[in-house]
Order: structure tokens, then C-alpha cells, then sequence
């Protein structure tokens, strides 16, 4: 079973969105993963000592630290919503509650024990799917929950980019043969890009720039950028941003091409 969720954050000490957001039993299970120096009064906290520099390497460390077990890692400035079902009223998100949470943790479990080793809620900016409770292979933003006791850590390079780390380590694993399933019926509301503290403490716009074409570099075959104008984006607002269109059903589908053996 899903035993513990990991919150990274950091330079947001009275704005922990993710943890007050859990319902009492799951913030019980959940932990601050922060900077040795930073003190977070009131909340459990685990000190990563790999910091400095960025998310990338705390990451890994989570990783492994969660070996053998079942666990999340979650955005600090994240909420779990229930998105609305076409045969349903109401509107159309609504903060996940204790049970619908655990009803959440429970199909991701299934889903591990059918071997989707990695997993999550999909993002509320997407357009909502309301005829659909979930898809293969696609990206997963701002949580994802891991295998542990399958994922393959040492064979993932973790460190590789400093930012977009979450599409690189997802194309590392569907590449590998590891497929992922999004539910769309659980998601998640993030912040905006470039909130104060956390990522936009060491991310540029010409860091992350570089990182997206370093991303389209590594998986060219799956990946086409284009720029966009930045909306709702702190600093960056109205400036040239790169974003990815990332084919992450060919780039599972790649992991099951055999080679053939005419010997």
C-alpha cells in the first residue's frame, strides 16, 4: 500500500498549500521534505541534505529514501480536486474529501499491482474528460506516485535537467517500458508558474528554455517545441517561453518494438 507522501519545498515556511490541503488522515503519512536550515514549525519534516541545486537532485534523493515502499511526491503548492463525470451534477471541481481521497489511493494501488509502476492525477488546467476516468501514458504533473519496490532508481538519470526533471524522468521510464496511468477524474490545481519560493528560487526563463531544448535534444523523435507567449507567469508574463508537445504514447510504444533475429 501507498504509505508515505513526500511535500518538497522549500522558502514557503507559512505557505504549505499541499499539506494543509490533506485530509487529517493523509497529512498523518505525509512529510516536508526541506532545506536543512529552513524550520517549519508544526509540520513533520524530513531534512534533504542535497540541496542548492534546485528540485532535480531532491528528487532523486526522495527516491531513495522511498525504496521498498509505495509513495507520492507532491508539490507543496498543490490541491486534490474530484472533477465532475458527465452523468453527474455539481461543479465541476471540488476539493477531494477524506473518503474520495482514500477511494484515490486505493486505485492507484490497483493500478501499481497491475504493474503501472508510476501514477497520479492529472492537471485541472488540461480540458476536462468527463466520459473517461483515466488514460495510459502521459505526463503527470505536480504529483506522481511511484513503485518503489519496482521503480528502477539507479538506472534513471534523475539529475540530467534542471528543469522540466518531471518530463524527462517520465519519458526515461515509458522508454524503458514502464507505462503510467493518469486518472482524470482526481486532479490536481497547481499555482501559477513562478510563485514566490520553491523552483522560481534557482529557474530562470532561460533556464528553462535550455532545458526544453536539451529535452527535445535527448527524445527528438517525440518531442516538438514552440513558443508561446507566458500568461499567469510571475516575471515571466508576456515573454517568449518554450513549450513541449511531447508524444508520450509513442514514446511507450517504443519500449515494445522487438528486434528481430534472423540468425
Amino acid at each position: 500500500m501507498i504509505s508515505r507522501l513526500y511535500i518538497p519545498t522549500y522558502g514557503r515556511v507559512s505557505q504549505q498549500v499541499a499539506f494543509d490541503s490533506l485530509p487529517s488522515k493523509w497529512q498523518s503519512k505525509a512529510v516536508l521534505v526541506v532545506h536543512p536550515n529552513e524550520v517549519h514549525e508544526g509540520y513533520p519534516t524530513l531534512k534533504c541534505p542535497i540541496q542548492g541545486a534546485g528540485i532535480a537532485p531532491v528528487r532523486e534523493w526522495i527516491a531513495q529514501h522511498g525504496q521498498g515502499t509505495r509513495y507520492g511526491v507532491i508539490d507543496d503548492d498543490i490541491e486534490f480536486v474530484y472533477t465532475r463525470r458527465d452523468n453527474e451534477e455539481g461543479p465541476s471541481n471540488t476539493k477531494l474529501t477524506g473518503p474520495q481521497f482514500d477511494d484515490m489511493i486505493v486505485e492507484f494501488n490497483a493500478w501499481m499491482d497491475d504493474g503501472y509502476i508510476h501514477c497520479g492525477a492529472d492537471a485541472s488546467w488540461n480540458p476536462p474528460t468527463r466520459d473517461k476516468d483515466n488514460k495510459d501514458n502521459g505526463r503527470v504533473c505536480g504529483n506522481v506516485f511511484y513503485d518503489g519496490t519496482k521503480l528502477p532508481v539507479n538506472d534513471i538519470d534523475w539529475v540530467g535537467l534542471p528543469v522540466a526533471e518531471d518530463y524527462y524522468v517520465t519519458l526515461q521510464l515509458l522508454t524503458m517500458g514502464f507505462p503510467n496511468r493518469i486518472s482524470y477524474r482526481n486532479r490536481v490545481n497547481p499555482n501559477e508558474t513562478q510563485a514566490k519560493g520553491g523552483c522560481s528560487t534557482f529557474r530562470t526563463l532561460n533556464l528553462h528554455n535550455e532545458s526544453m531544448e536539451e529535452l527535445q535534444r535527448k527524445y527528438p523523435q517525440f518531442i516538438k517545441l514552440r513558443k508561446k507567449i507566458a500568461k499567469n507567469s510571475g516575471e515571466w508574463s508576456n515573454q517568449v517561453k518554450l513549450a513541449a508537445t511531447i508524444s508520450w504514447k509513442k514514446a511507450y510504444a517504443s519500449s515494445q518494438i522487438k528486434t528481430l533475429d534472423f540468425e
